[in-house]
């Protein structure tokens, strides 16, 4: 009697069992894939976003910084403009110490921050000679601006002194603006003042 002898390789039910697993390892594996990409960009967002914020915050410095500050000896009600500030807006001549998103460097004019609510939060804007640059938008919808002269005594309010006496020994007097603006997370302070000439002298100041 002959036998045959068996030949080797998977039966059907084998065979099904290998896809079947190779299936699930596959599905696992794309899984954990496509959760690590998320994280990935999830985490590039962030990234972005946090650059982004810290541009913004040093615009925001070099707009401040950038407010042409004229002794009160030198103002000129007939040529010059006052700084004016509120909690939602401040308006001041300014000479960029470089460029940023709102103005390029150099003389620019006039320069408008207005703080505005939208979507429920308070958004940071700068208008300098075009449309409105959105700098920061906060979680916060009752983000503001606030002023101080020495950057100890602060006020939602700022006018600008005109024209007054010298002191006693005929000297200018030196004055300084700090800026202010809070919202949530983001709190951003810097200061401009008198001791940078070159961004308030006119050739008819009396020095």
């Amino acid at each position: 009697m002959q036998t045959h002898a068996q030949r080797p390789g998977f039966s059907l039910i084998e065979a099904l069992v290998v896809l079947a697993i190779g299936g699930m390892a596959l599905a696992i594996i794309f899984s954990i894939g496509i959760k690590a990409g998320d994280t990935g960009f999830s985490l590039g967002r962030r990234a972005m976003t946090a650059a982004d914020l810290d541009v913004s915050v040093s615009d925001v410095r070099v707009l401040i910084k950038s407010i042409a500050m004229r002794p009160p000896e030198t103002f000129n009600a007939e040529i010059d403009r006052p700084i004016t500030g509120a909690p939602e807006r401040l308006e001041a001549d300014v000479v960029m110490e470089r460029a940023t998103q709102c103005a390029p460097q150099g003389w620019t004019g006039r320069m408008v921050l207005t703080v505005r609510t939208e979507g429920g939060q308070g958004v940071l804007t700068c208008e300098a000679g075009g449309e409105p640059v959105t700098l920061i938008a906060t979680s916060d919808p009752k983000a503001r601006l606030s002023y101080s002269r020495d950057g100890v005594t602060w006020s939602t309010a700022y006018a600008s002194e005109t024209r007054g006496a010298a002191t006693s020994d005929g000297q200018m007097r030196s004055t300084r603006l700090f800026v202010r603006f809070r919202g949530g997370a983001v709190d951003v302070l810097d200061a401009a003042g008198s001791g940078r000439p070159e961004s308030w002298i006119r050739f008819d100041d009396p020095l």
